[in-house]
């Protein structure tokens, strides 16, 4: 009987063993079942997520971590190079579109790492010395910024512009004399006054003038005197496009460090086993 017993004994403790899992393995099968789930709802990122989540979790248990980057590959590598392929076509949209843009302006590369700048071909300093007018300045990443130039034979010491037409208007930060972005010139009588409104402190006044770019804009040059202008169309037109063209570099920017993240992401989640291509897999 005795011997019998231990028999029994031995069978069910053989049976309960083998047969039942740990705790922590139930636990990661339902976890896999979700991530099978977001997988089937096209929600690669939420499964991306819970598995980064589970590799941590069960890093003791090494079955459920190689199945954990089984799964990883095989969802990261499908999610990853479709979003790379559809950043790739809205790059060639943007391409197209700046090179149309671009044909307006004259683009001169940056040295030790700066990047480049763009500048209207109706407003470089070999045309426009002799005259007082608004810029627009930008570079390859997208970064714009106005300029106001005044030229005469005395100060008029300006610190902030006014852009407007009838009810229409815009008022610009001030920025005081002697400042590094507010510079001063003289040369055998002839004076210029320049200031640059950087990190937005044109206060709308750049992206006011592309809107507007077909009114008869106005801009009067605040200072110990006033100086009024009618803007010539050629330089609202070179502030519209100017403007467009900024929005589209960073937009063209942003896509490159996204497509780069993605490329990082991928090389992350390594190749795809050749004969894989579902998450069911074995």
């Amino acid at each position: 009987m005795i011997r019998t017993g231990l028999v029994i004994i031995s069978v069910v403790f053989f049976f309960l063993f083998f047969s039942c899992k740990p705790d922590h393995r139930k636990r990661a099968e339902a976890d896999f079942l979700k991530v099978e789930q977001f997988a089937r709802n096209s929600q690669p990122k939420s499964a991306i997520r819970l598995l980064d989540s589970m590799q941590v979790q069960y890093a003791s248990d090494y079955g459920v971590v190689g199945k954990v980057l089984k799964m990883k590959s095989i969802i990261g590598n499908r999610f990853y190079q479709e979003m790379i392929e559809a950043a790739n076509s809205t790059m060639e949209v943007l391409d197209r579109e700046i090179a149309t843009l671009e044909g307006n302006f004259r683009y001169t590369p940056g040295e030790a790492g700066r990047p480049g700048v763009y500048e209207h071909r109706r407003q470089s300093p070999q045309n426009s010395w002799n005259r007082t007018y608004l810029k627009i300045n930008l570079n390859d990443k997208g970064d714009v910024w106005l300029s106001s130039h005044y030229y005469g034979k005395e100060w008029i010491d300006h610190t902030s512009i006014r852009v407007y037409d009838r009810d229409l208007y815009v008022l610009s930060d001030t920025i005081p004399l002697g400042d590094v972005w507010n510079r001063k010139v003289e040369d055998l009588g002839d004076r210029w006054e320049i200031i640059e409104f950087r990190e937005g402190t044109d206060a709308g006044i750049m992206a006011f003038i592309a809107d507007h770019y077909e009114r008869p804009l106005k801009a009067r040059f605040n200072g110990r005197k006033f100086h009024y202008i009618v803007m010539e169309t050629f330089d609202r037109e070179a502030i519209h496009y100017g403007w467009r063209l900024a929005q589209l570099l960073k937009e063209r920017e942003s896509l490159r460090q996204t497509i780069d993240l993605y490329q990082r992401e991928l090389i992350k989640v390594g190749p795809l086993s050749e004969g894989v291509d579902s998450v069911n897999s074995n």
